[in-house]
């Protein structure tokens, strides 16, 4: 057999191979499928994004991918309802578990043995009971919460819970008790599993917890610790509204989100999506010339703060080319370059305390063009928005009271900065 013969026949090879590899994967998954059904529960190959509408904290809660995939949903032995699910999100990848709680509860931590916190949780480390033994991590807002919840009963079925376990992983976010990589391939393990770990809910709501009720929210697209952000989508009219770049074609926008954080500023931030058509010239097989179009595709992340009043221009950015207007801070001014419609506005806003909360913040370059701040990020993300929002909301209290009244405002108003330099005469 000649060299094209061999590598026919090993092309032919792979692919009956291949094919019988994706018929055993087939008629393994109806088989799982089947068993899970047997045990009176259902399976859904593409859930909506209703089905962790109702969860917010880590690994939900976070960035703008959230994928929810082949999902279980049933009742436990007790009758408690359960769901398993897989979820991939910008931060997390892999199956997640819960079952119901009767109460709307705030966030706790909960893991031991091998198993590592989850990125993005805000939450202050708690002192773990004696009754959970060594290995064990809380976490929570409120250490008195923590030691409400994690009653003897509570301890007693946490233990037990992660017997014959590498680690155990789990959280309340709301009336949901959340468990990470639960056993979801054997489903004989997987019954025994998820009764167990309904006997946890049953002593957190044996517990007396109904002081931390938390508010029904509504079942919507949430972001974790950001309770005022609400999510879009998309929003083609702020193409006409917002600074974006006007050359090109097929102009549109993705992940929009407005929001606040507290009393700060409204916001906007998405992404602007764009193409871009230019003809070039090229050199083909047989050195003819001849000409293409190419199509490049473009992207820019957008975030806008509104302000209450309209004010001069003000451009504040990172030291570049140019030095602007000189402040008597030299270290400043080594940092940072800032441009103003009129100089004394720009003296007026960035005083020394200013200056002195500038360098200590980093913020991303911004401008203020009228009653809009606009941010030069370097992405659209949950982190960035958050550290914006938070600076700013801490730059405008530092504006000194007489500038907000020269502006028309009867008082300043983001209050809180008690520093007489910054809040004026």
């Amino acid at each position: 057999m000649d060299g094209v013969g061999v590598v026919v026949l090993a092309v032919a090879v792979l692919a009956v191979a291949g094919t019988g590899w994706g018929i055993v994967v087939l008629v393994r998954r109806q088989q799982y499928i089947k068993s899970l059904r047997a045990r009176g529960w259902t399976f859904v190959n593409s859930p909506g994004f209703d089905a962790v509408a109702r969860l917010g904290n880590p690994p939900f809660g976070l960035g703008f991918r959230r994928e929810p995939d082949d999902q279980i949903t049933g009742r436990t032995g007790s009758g408690r309802p359960f769901q398993v699910i897989e979820y991939t999100s910008d931060h997390w990848s892999g199956w997640v578990a819960m079952v119901a709680l009767s109460r709307r509860l705030p966030e706790l931590w909960v893991t031991g043995g091998e198993t590592k916190p989850r990125v993005g949780v805000e939450a202050t480390v708690v002192p773990a009971p004696a009754s959970l033994g060594p290995g064990w991590q809380i976490g929570a807002l409120d250490p008195a919460y923590a030691a409400e919840v994690l009653t003897g009963a509570v301890c007693e079925r946490l233990t037990a819970l992660a017997a014959g376990q590498a680690g155990v992983n789990l959280s309340i976010d709301g009336d949901q008790l959340v468990v990470l990589d639960p056993p979801r391939k054997d489903v004989d393990r997987l019954g025994p599993w998820l009764d167990q770990l309904a006997t946890v809910a049953d002593a957190i709501d044996a517990a007396q917890l109904d002081r931390w009720i938390q508010p029904e929210q509504p079942p919507r697209l949430t972001f974790y610790h950001h309770p005022d952000w609400h999510w879009i989508g998309t929003d083609d009219y702020l193409l006409q509204v917002t600074p974006v770049t006007r050359s090109g074609h097929d102009h549109s926008t993705s992940d929009v989100i407005r929001g606040r954080d507290g009393d700060g500023p409204p916001f906007v931030a998405f992404t602007h999506r764009w193409k871009t058509t230019h003809t070039e010239s090229y050199t083909d097989s047989e050195g003819r010339t001849q000409t293409r179009t190419v199509v490049e595709n473009h992207s820019e992340p957008v975030l806008g703060f509104q302000l209450p009043a309209r004010m001069p221009s003000l451009e504040i950015g990172r030291r570049g080319f140019g030095r602007g207007i000189s402040f008597e801070s030299e270290a400043f001014n080594d940092q940072f370059s800032v441009v103003a419609q009129h100089t004394k506005f720009a003296y007026d806003v960035i005083h020394p305390r200013q200056m002195e909360y500038l360098m200590a913040s980093s913020p991303a370059s911004f401008r203020i063009v009228d009653d809009w701040a606009w941010f030069s990020v370097s992405e659209h993300s949950q982190p960035l928005i958050a550290h914006s929002s938070w600076f700013l909301r801490g730059f405008l209290a530092r504006i000194p009271r007489f500038v907000w009244r020269d502006l028309g405002l009867p008082e300043a108003p983001y209050p809180g900065v008690l520093d007489p330099a910054a809040n004026g005469r």
